[in-house]
Order: structure tokens, then sequence, then C-alpha cells
């Protein structure tokens, strides 16, 4: 299977996928993009007073980028072949960090969220499995990692949000979040 998709993914490149897929990483590891990304998050957060999702999704994050790291050097899997990638990267793919991160957020956000209605909850859901998604198949798209790479790294990911979103939804040790992303 990850041998065929990076092969598809190869022979069907076009001038905006990999104008997108690219767009895509630069922003995902530019310094400036995070920092602007951090400060609407935790202006949000204070806004909203969404302290549990916040809390939910700090942890996640920090559980899973060092479950990946760990994971990396346990599998050593090499990258996929120079020849059939548009970026290369150093070190080991198995699990992908980013996709890791990225399921980590979206799973902590959808758990630890009140939701004030079933259709917000579909759309929130919508939105951040579409975005883990279009991260995951770029990742795939520019031969920085097999596919194979990218489940894991999702599965792994889910599972650290599934539990810090649980963890922080009903612990009774962080400030309450009275209508955290539900309006007022």
């Amino acid at each position: 299977m990850d041998e065929y998709l990076l092969q598809f993914f190869s022979e069907h490149r076009t001038s905006w996928g990999t104008g997108l897929a690219r767009t895509m990483m630069d922003v995902g590891t530019s310094t400036a993009a995070l920092a602007v990304g951090s400060v609407l998050a935790v202006t949000l957060v204070v806004v909203r007073r969404a302290y549990r999702p916040a809390a939910a999704v700090t942890i996640a994050l920090l559980i899973s980028t060092i479950a990946a790291a760990v994971l990396k050097e346990v599998f050593d899997r090499a990258r996929p072949p120079a020849e059939l990638a548009l970026v290369h990267l150093s070190g080991a793919a198995m699990p992908s960090t980013h996709a890791t991160r990225t399921a980590a957020v979206a799973a902590a956000v959808l758990v630890a969220v009140t939701w004030s209605s079933p259709r917000n909850r579909l759309y929130g859901c919508s939105v951040l499995a579409g975005g883990t998604a279009v991260v995951g198949v770029c990742l795939v798209y520019l031969g920085v990692h097999w596919a194979t790479d990218v489940l894991a790294g999702w599965a792994l990911g889910a599972a650290f949000g599934v539990g810090a979103g649980l963890l922080c939804r009903s612990g009774p040790w962080i400030v309450p979040s009275p209508g955290a992303l539900d309006g007022p």
C-alpha cells in the first residue's frame, strides 16, 4: 500500500497540488505562522474562557510529541526514496510527528469542548478532521512520509488527544470553562 500510494502521488502531481502541499508544509513549520497561531489561540482561550480545552490541547500536544519521538527511535523506519520525494528530511519516518500532533490537537478539542448543539459538534468535527486529513495527505504527496507513517501518527495522536480531552473535561483541578466555544 505504501509504495503504491507514493508512486500514485508522484505520477499524478500537479502544479496546484504541489503548491498547496508546500504551502501547508511552510505554514506548519514557519516560526512566524506558529507565533501568530499561538497568539490567536491564547486570545480565543482568554475571551471564551476555554481553559479546559486549552489544557487538553497542551497536554495532548506535549505527550504526543514525546511519544512520537520515542517511537521514531524504536521503529527507525527510513523515509521514502529520494527520487519520489519533493521534500527531503532526515531522521526516522514512523510515526509522522506532524500527523501525530494534528490528530492529538483535533481529538483533544473535540472531546474537551462542551458543544452547544450536535450541529456545532458535527461542524467542529468536520473542520478538525478535514484539516488533519489535509496535513496527512500533504505529507504523503510531498514524499516526506509513507502513508502508514501518517496512519500511525493519526492513531497515536487521536489516542492521546482523547485521553487528554477526557481528563480535562471532567477533571476538578482545572478552572471551569462555562460555554467554552459555545457562544454567549
